[in-house]
């Protein structure tokens, strides 16, 4: 039982770092219908720039956090402005889209490679003791990952459905052609959008650089992202979170109770076994229902 307890609250930490990632893809997907592979690359530079932030600037954690997020942004929406408005505004098909994502994905892993070099690195922050409940222990980091993302989640439930921006944005996810014509900015909802994918990936690539390393390609974790908002059903945003939950679990258990090297395999696994039994995933959605 504290075995089980143990890898419980491991999964639970891990799947709420990848909420944060599914969520971002499935608010793109949910307006735009096409996958922003250049979201990795936002992880790892938001990563990076934290990471930077305390061992050359010597700053604080919480300033490092507010200067990868500040940045991150501004490379999110640099991004849309010049890789996907063009395109959006020509109707282009989702595909275009799709490759001008791994243009921009490719471009920024290698400029992060070639700045910072190939290797892993440590996050430079000091070991704190976990915390004991009984014989299990608790991540100090763990819970302040946890905590901070769920924090970050709760105030995006906020912002899409109590203001009016973020009714914009549910409006353009049901038909961004109709709700343009009703008024709503369609520039105004993308800089909104990958605003908030910029904050999610940002806040994600540090609390997994804290958890495992800093490096170059740490981003392609975000297919573990696009498994969970998959399984959860895509363009859904609490199908994303459950999604997360259920895959960040079901890793740990596996890892705990039969091998870490089987982890990968049994995710994909249960992406094919879920999409066989539940096409739209477990808990997709229809058009008129999005986000």
């Amino acid at each position: 039982m504290e075995l089980f307890l143990q890898q419980l609250i491991s999964g639970i930490s891990i799947g709420a770092i990848y909420s944060l990632l599914a969520v971002g893809y499935a608010l793109v997907y949910s307006v735009y219908n096409f996958t922003n592979w250049a979201f990795d690359a936002f992880m790892a530079f938001g990563a990076f720039m934290a990471f930077t932030a305390i061992s050359s600037l010597f700053l604080p954690f919480w300033a490092a956090m507010i200067i990868s997020i500040v940045l991150t942004i501004l490379l999110s929406v640099g991004t849309e402005k010049l890789a996907y408005s063009t395109l959006r505004r020509r109707k282009a098909p989702r595909l275009f889209m799709m490759i001008s994502a791994m243009g921009v994905n490719l471009a920024i892993v290698n400029m992060i490679n070639k700045a910072f070099g190939g290797t892993f690195r440590k996050f430079p922050i000091e070991d704190v003791q976990p915390i004991f409940i009984g014989n299990i222990s608790i991540g100090r980091m763990d819970l302040i990952a946890g905590l901070i993302s769920f924090g970050v989640l709760g105030l995006l439930w906020l912002f899409l459905y109590r203001t009016k921006w973020g009714l914009g944005i549910r409006a353009s996810a049901i038909d961004i052609l109709s709700a343009s014509l009703m008024g709503i900015n369609n520039d105004a909802v993308a800089i909104l959008i990958f605003t908030t994918t910029g904050v999610l990936s940002s806040v994600a690539g540090v609390f997994y650089g804290i958890k495992y390393a800093v490096y170059p390609m740490m981003g392609i974790v975000t297919i573990k992202a696009m498994i969970a908002s998959i399984v959860g059903g895509l363009g859904s945003l609490p199908a994303a979170i459950v999604g997360s939950m259920i895959l960040g679990i079901l890793e740990t258990m596996v890892s705990g109770y039969i091998s870490s090297s089987y982890r990968d395999l049994f995710s994909f696994l249960f992406l094919i076994v879920i999409l066989l039994f539940f096409p739209n995933g477990l808990m997709g959605k229809s058009g008129e229902e999005k986000l």
